[in-house]
């Protein structure tokens, strides 16, 4: 699939605190994640899951009203907001 990154600035992002602090192999002391999300388009090209190196099987385009449905709550609330309305 042939992608643009419309900008080089994020338009948004989701952060998640974890229940426990996870200890990386290097010892670093993790406490949560964050996920910067880019605005992109779609010039050409499928999404293509053949030879995929995180084993994944399927995928859906999803309109924003779909996608509520098929997320958890939280993530939601996060990403609600960074998305177009038709």
């Amino acid at each position: 699939m042939n992608t643009w990154v419309v900008g080089n600035i994020p338009i948004g992002h989701g952060q998640r605190n974890y229940r426990e602090a996870l200890t990386t192999a290097s010892g670093l002391t993790e406490v949560g994640s964050k996920t910067f999300f880019m605005k992109a388009r779609i010039m050409a090209g499928q999404a293509n899951l053949q030879d995929n190196r995180f084993g994944l099987k399927d995928f859906k385009w999803l309109a924003k009203e779909e996608i509520q449905k098929e997320v958890q709550g939280g993530y939601w609330s996060s990403v609600k907001n960074m998305l177009a309305d038709r």
